[in-house]
């Protein structure tokens, strides 16, 4: 007796996680652009300073609430200036990534409801590859010291955001925690949190 209520509870949630998954998703794919600002944070804000940022977004319904996001983000880093013995350099760097990562939505987000403007927020997490380049001026005794200029690392990724209607517009705004993985003779890993607001098109 309790096999057959556990097979019948069992089909149950079956059936109701495939109605859910077909009434949810997938979705029509959804695009985006942002901007934003970039904090340094950690051994990172030895090296170069907070700057700004821009990018693009390319989102689809996977299942139920899960989407799947690709992001393609330019991210100019704030000079800085460090004084060694006998040397002052001069950093000017920059980074590109990509990531891909799998957002939950937390409400009813747009892109599976159409119709629907009510606030939608989500959480996202996910990997990608960083290619982190700097450009260095050196003055004083530069002849004993190399400097990196363009190196390709993985990073991780995670953070919340919410979706909003604004004067029939869907905007949205959210703010990622990224780490960069580096070697320690690159320096070794770098951190930056990324706070943005942008637009999505159907």
């Amino acid at each position: 007796m309790n096999q057959i209520r556990t097979i019948v509870v069992a089909a149950i949630v079956v059936t109701s996680l495939a109605t859910t998954a077909r009434a949810q998703g997938p979705g029509r794919p959804t695009a985006g652009i942002f901007g934003g600002v970039s904090s340094i944070s950690g051994d990172f804000k030895d090296e170069v300073g907070n700057g700004w940022l821009a990018g693009g977004l390319f989102k689809m319904r996977a299942w139920g609430p899960l989407d799947v996001r690709v992001d393609g983000t330019y991210v100019k880093l704030g000079s800085k200036e460090i004084v060694g013995a006998g040397v002052t350099v001069t950093t000017d760097g920059k980074i590109a990534f990509g990531t891909v990562n799998v957002l939950l939505n937390l409400g009813p987000d747009s892109a599976s409801y159409p119709g629907d403007n009510s606030v939608s927020p989500y959480l996202l997490a996910g990997v990608g590859s960083y290619q982190l380049e700097y450009d260095w001026t050196c003055t004083g005794e530069c002849a004993q010291y190399t400097f990196p200029e363009r190196q390709t690392h993985t990073g991780i990724n995670g953070g919340f955001g919410a979706t909003m209607p604004l004067l029939g517009i869907r905007t949205f705004a959210e703010a990622r925690y990224h780490r960069v993985f580096r070697e320690l003779n690159d320096g070794a890993s770098r951190s930056m949190i990324l706070i943005s607001a942008g637009v999505k098109f159907r």
